[in-house]
């Protein structure tokens, strides 16, 4: 087996020769309380991978293994350990938030059919709960500039991508023109798909679009973005880290 252990927001990680792998279960197995409950969440390369949250801070950690903030793992790490990683945070974070059923109260146990939480008693089931957003590259002046936004919540001069989550009820189309609206001011236009990404601060899924300027003068909201700008690759600011779905997408518009 192999392990996805928690620590608070850090995970702990088996490198070698620069590579970072899942830990082996018995490599791992002194870092975890004997009431450890370790839950089972899939598959990788035949291996079945379990995760649980355990506290690490004066624990000693074997030779050859560290605990790194996640985002920088995801910087650091192939995507399948990515995606396994977010699989572990995010269904051990449904298991914990989800004890009892909203219905009667009652504790719920696991299905024997399909991936959700049962209750005993009145037959309510509980699915894993992922929250789609969406994050655009809006191009201007045939595709020669990028619009990128400082968010007020980001520590350094980082610029990024427009972002917002999809509510209830919407496509992700109109969630893309309305996000960049309330963002921006503006309105866009030949809006395309690009890629995925599960992102588990908690249980996003980010859905990746490009989508052209078609009228409005880019204001930030202030409330989220106080600053944006259109960039050229040569002018191109600090844009987010490795890992995150919105470097991708600005390094592969510019070619970087």
């Amino acid at each position: 087996e192999r392990v996805v252990l928690f620590n608070g927001r850090d995970v702990l990680l088996s490198t070698e020769n620069g590579i970072n792998s899942l830990p082996l279960a018995d490599e791992a197995r002194d870092l975890l309380p004997k009431d450890a409950m370790l839950m089972a969440v899939g598959v990788m390369n035949g291996v079945v991978c379990c995760g649980t949250s355990v506290k690490l801070e004066d624990a000693i950690i074997p030779s050859g293994m560290s605990v790194m903030p996640t985002r920088i793992a995801f910087a650091e790490s192939s995507v399948d350990i990515m995606n396994a990683v977010s699989r572990v945070r995010e269904m051990t974070n449904w298991r914990r938030q989800h004890r009892l059923c909203g219905g009667c109260g009652m504790p719920l146990s696991f299905s024997d059919t399909d991936l959700a939480l049962v209750c005993p008693q009145c037959g309510e089931r509980y699915y894993p709960q992922i929250a789609p957003a969406v994050i655009v590259a809006i191009t201007r002046n045939n595709r020669k500039e990028l619009l990128l936004a400082h968010n007020k919540r980001f520590t350094d001069r980082t610029f990024g991508l427009v972002a917002g989550f999809v509510e209830a009820g919407e496509p992700v189309e109109q969630a893309v023109r309305r996000e960049i609206m309330e963002e921006t001011g503006i309105t866009v236009k030949n809006i395309r798909y690009l890629s995925s990404q599960p992102w588990p601060f908690p249980n996003s899924l980010m859905l990746a679009f490009e989508a052209e300027w078609e009228s409005g003068e880019a204001k930030p909201d202030g409330s989220e973005l106080v600053e944006l700008g259109w960039f050229t690759k040569e002018t191109l600011p600090t844009i987010p880290a490795p890992g995150s779905i919105a470097h991708k997408v600005i390094t592969q518009f510019f070619n970087l």
